[in-house]
C-alpha cells in the first residue's frame, strides 16, 4: 500500500510521520510537504520526499498519482474559505489521479453551532470526501495539550488564566498520543472508512485547569477570564489569529469542546497521558 503524507513537517505531521514510519516500510511513504528543506530529517533516513503546495493542482497530482492512501492533515491558514480552497484543490487532484482512500485530519469543533472561526473548513471538508468518488476516514482530533507549556511561564508570571472559556471544559490531548492513534488508523485498512474522535480521558473546566497548573509550578494561577474581545486584542500576532483563538474559547464555553472518548485506547491499545502527567514531565 501507498502513503502519501500532507503536512509532514508541521507540528502534528512531523510526529504522524514518525509513528507510520514505525508501522510501515518507509518505502511506502512519500511526503507531501511545501518546504522540502524542512523535512531533512526525513530526507536522512530516505523517505521519498515531493514538494507539494496545497494551491498547486499540478504539483498534487503529480504527488498523489500511484497512492492508495492520502493523509491529509491541514494546513494552519486562516481564514476559513483559504483552507476551503486549499481542501478542494486537494481533493479534486486525488480524485483526478485514482487515489482509493482519503483520511482527513479534523477538529472537534464541526458542530453546525460551533462558532470557532474554522468550524466551517472541517464542516465542509467531511460532506466534500463524503461526495467524492473516494472512500474516506474523518479523524476528529481534540484541543492540543502542547501549546500549555509554552504559555505557562506567563501563566505563572500573571497569576491568571485569562481564557474566556467560561464554565465550559475541554479535552487535552498531546500531539504525540494523536499520531500514534493516527498512524495506527492509517496503516490498518480494516479501520478505514470510520469516524474517530481522539480525545484525552478527561474535561477540564479552567478552573480544574487552574489549580492543577498552580498544584505542578507550586504558584497560585487563578481563573480570571479576559472578555472576548479583549482576549482577542490581547492576543492578536497583527494576523488576526487572535479573534480565531478566542473564538475556539467561544466553543468551550458553550459545552462543545468537552468529548471523552476511548477511541485513542481502541487504535493503540494504551490509554492517552493523562494531562497532569504530560504537564509534569515538562515543567518540572
Amino acid at each position: 500500500m501507498k502513503y502519501v503524507i500532507t503536512g509532514a513537517t508541521g507540528h502534528l505531521g512531523k510526529k504522524v510521520t514518525e509513528e507510520l514510519l514505525e508501522l510501515v516500510p518507509k518505502e511506502q511513504v512519500t511526503l507531501g510537504v511545501r518546504s522540502p528543506e524542512k523535512a531533512a530529517v526525513f530526507k536522512e533516513q530516505n523517505v521519498h520526499i515531493e514538494k507539494m503546495d496545497y494551491y498547486s493542482f499540478d504539483e498534487q497530482t503529480a504527488v498523489f498519482r500511484g497512492a492508495d492512501v492520502v493523509l491529509y492533515i491541514p494546513s494552519i491558514t486562516h481564514p476559513s474559505e483559504q483552507r476551503i480552497t486549499e481542501f478542494r484543490t486537494s481533493v479534486e487532484a486525488a480524485e483526478g489521479v485514482g487515489v482509493k482512500h482519503f483520511i482527513f485530519i479534523g477538529f472537534t469543533a464541526d458542530h453546525w453551532n460551533n462558532p470557532f472561526h474554522m468550524s466551517p473548513f472541517f464542516g465542509y471538508a467531511v460532506r466534500r470526501i463524503a461526495m467524492s468518488s473516494m472512500s474516506g476516514t474523518i479523524i476528529r482530533n481534540g484541543v492540543y495539550a502542547d501549546p500549555l507549556i509554552p504559555y505557562t511561564e506567563e501563566l505563572v508570571r500573571t497569576k491568571r488564566l485569562p481564557y474566556p472559556a467560561g464554565r465550559g471544559a475541554a479535552s487535552f490531548i498531546t500531539r504525540r498520543d494523536l499520531a500514534k492513534a493516527i498512524a495506527a488508523v492509517a496503516a490498518g485498512p480494516d479501520r478505514h472508512g470510520g469516524l474517530y474522535t481522539l480525545t484525552g480521558m478527561q474535561a477540564y473546566t479552567m478552573e480544574e485547569l487552574g489549580e492543577l497548573l498552580s498544584n505542578i509550578t507550586g504558584e497560585r494561577i487563578r481563573y480570571e477570564p479576559m472578555e472576548v474581545q479583549e482576549f482577542a486584542r490581547a492576543y492578536d500576532d497583527g494576523s488576526g489569529f487572535g479573534r480565531v483563538n478566542a473564538s475556539l474559547y467561544e466553543a468551550v464555553s458553550m459545552g462543545l469542546m468537552g468529548e471523552v472518548t476511548t477511541d485513542v485506547e481502541k487504535l493503540t491499545g494504551k490509554p492517552p497521558e493523562m494531562l497532569r502527567s504530560y504537564l509534569e514531565r515538562h515543567l518540572l
